[in-house]
C-alpha cells in the first residue's frame, strides 16, 4: 500500500496519482472498464486521479463520473485534480480555428463548472 503525502495547504493525496488522459483511448471506454480501472488502483494504493478538461477530446472526465454515478461509495475514496486553459480544435468546439492558451475568467470558470458537472455521481 502506497503511503499519502499531506500538502501544506492540508490536503492529501496518494504518492502516486494515476492520468486518465488515455482513458477515452481503451477500446473498453464501459462504465465497468472504467470502474475496474478505478478499483484497481484503489488497491494499489492510488487514491488520486489527474484530469483536464481536454483530454480524450473532452470526453474523458465524462467517462470517469459515469463510474462515479454508477458507484458513488468510490467517490469518498478518491481525490480529483482536474486542470484547463488549453482550447483544443475539436469537433466538439467547431468555431475554433487554432489550438490555444485561454487564461481568461470566463473560459476557466466554464471549463471548472463542465468539469464539476462531468465529475459530479448523480443519482
Amino acid at each position: 500500500m502506497l503511503d499519502s503525502i499531506k500538502l501544506d495547504n492540508g490536503l492529501t493525496l496518494s504518492r502516486l496519482v494515476y492520468g486518465v488522459w488515455r482513458l477515452a483511448d481503451d477500446t473498453n471506454t464501459s462504465t465497468a472498464n472504467v470502474t475496474a480501472k478505478i478499483e484497481a488502483c484503489l488497491t494499489q494504493g492510488i487514491t488520486s486521479f489527474d484530469h483536464a478538461d481536454i483530454y480524450g477530446d473532452y470526453q474523458c472526465e465524462a467517462l470517469f463520473g459515469k463510474a462515479l454515478t454508477q458507484n458513488p461509495a468510490l467517490r469518498a475514496q478518491i481525490q480529483l485534480i482536474s486542470k484547463c486553459n488549453i482550447a483544443l480544435m475539436s469537433e466538439q468546439f467547431p468555431d475554433r480555428q487554432v489550438k490555444h492558451y485561454n487564461t481568461s475568467a470566463q473560459y476557466i470558470t466554464s471549463s471548472v463548472e463542465q468539469s464539476l458537472v462531468n465529475l459530479q455521481p448523480t443519482t
